[in-house]
């Protein structure tokens, strides 16, 4: 795939991330405002991930089936049309449905344009053109909220979504230049001895978990920040940037590292350990500084494993049939956001904003360090893999 072509993607994805998260970082604050309960507000952004698990996974398919060129187009129109409604959506009912079609648009986005990505790419130095594209992402995540921050907190959330609706429109547009893939023939029992593979199995329950931790930030990290710390919402969004700048510096060299590590799912769990532990450290931060410094390592352990992922369902799945699997994994990250992210909501009005980082901190601890455990009583695969 030549530069062009790759710049497409690498925009399309910052883009995405950069309107994605310049709203999403404020919609807790936005729906209080509406009046909406706690329990209320984890439901609301949990619904953001389960709708996606109700078509993406299908979208995935088609995309393998039909054309992910086309596929990726419609996503970025419902994803624009998401915006298009939040802007005069307010109550709780109307609320969920806009977050719905949000979420199957969003999600459409991510899964083919990052199946498509895998699938044009060769398999020299994968680890380093994955994070390519992360890199695009992670300077979008820490861009658009730093920006929706200033622009909600100076004008107001209403011109906050505009500006993420121009943003999708020109995702929309970029997405007409991509490169396409050829289809390839359906066949359910391809997919069905694609999934029984036994590493399959552990990434998706790595997958699961890792998703659980993205439920607990999503409905608590800013309200946190607001009502337990006391930032405002441009203090909140100067995180997000800061986060997202560190996270982008970070993943080239996590890319040349997982091109030259031996070990299947090693950096997946390492990260996944360093994030936990700093999960629970979060919750007794309580200043800006403290806070700050407390994220960077957090998310530090956030890109290995965010980046590992995506670079082992590369590695562990068909070229060709990318787009359907890309699904299924995403849908189980999401389904894990869903629940956590309920379940945050409950926990928040219960407990309050410290406790989802604590239990879910504890938990995925536990699980990453059995999981290391457990890995180094098996054969090592990565000679026979990809």
């Amino acid at each position: 795939m030549d530069r062009s072509k790759s710049a497409v993607f690498f925009v399309s994805y910052l883009l995405y991330f950069f309107s994605f998260w310049m709203v999403l970082a404020y919609l807790p604050i936005l729906f209080k405002s509406y009046g909406f309960s706690d329990q209320q507000i984890g439901f609301a952004i949990g619904l953001t991930s389960l709708s996606s698990i109700i078509l993406v996974l299908p979208f995935g398919v088609f995309s393998d089936y039909f054309s992910p060129k086309r596929t990726l187009t419609l996503g970025a129109i419902c994803y624009s049309c998401y915006f298009l409604l939040l802007i005069t959506v307010r109550d709780f009912f109307g609320v969920c449905f806009v977050v719905i079609l949000g979420g199957v648009g969003a999600a459409t986005i991510r899964v083919v344009l990052m199946s498509l990505y895998l699938k044009l790419i060769d398999h020299t130095g994968r680890g380093k053109k994955v994070a390519f594209l992360h890199l695009g992402g992670y300077l979008g995540f820490g861009l658009g909220p730093l920006v929706g921050g200033y622009v909600y907190e100076t004008y107001g959330a209403v011109l906050m979504i505009k500006g993420a609706l121009i943003i999708s429109i020109a995702i929309i547009l970029l997405t007409l230049l991509a490169k396409d893939a050829p289809p390839v023939v359906f066949s359910f029992k391809d997919y069905n001895q694609d999934i029984r593979k036994p590493d399959v199995l552990f990434l998706m329950t790595v997958v699961f978990v890792l998703g659980t931790h993205f439920g607990a930030e999503q409905t608590s990290i800013s309200l946190l920040m607001k009502d337990i710390i006391g930032l405002n919402k441009k203090e909140i969004g100067l995180v997000f940037f800061a986060l997202g700048i560190w996270m982008a510096f970070l993943v080239p060299f996590a890319g040349i590292l997982m091109d030259k590590k031996e070990r299947v799912f090693l950096l997946l769990l390492v990260g996944l350990l360093i994030s936990s532990c700093f999960q629970v450290v979060t919750a007794f931060t309580n200043t800006f500084l403290s806070l700050l410094i407390v994220r960077m390592i957090h998310t530090a352990g956030d890109t290995l494993a965010i980046l590992e992922s995506d670079v082992l369902t590369a590695r562990f799945f068909p070229a060709a049939r990318l787009g359907g699997n890309s699904g299924l994994i995403f849908c189980v990250r999401t389904s894990a956001i869903f629940i956590f992210a309920a379940f945050s909501g409950w926990l928040n009005q219960v407990w309050g904003y410290k406790m989802p980082f604590i239990i879910n901190g504890i938990m995925v601890f536990a699980f990453s360090l059995a999981a290391l455990m457990f890995r180094r009583t098996i054969p090592d695969r990565s000679k026979q893999e990809g």
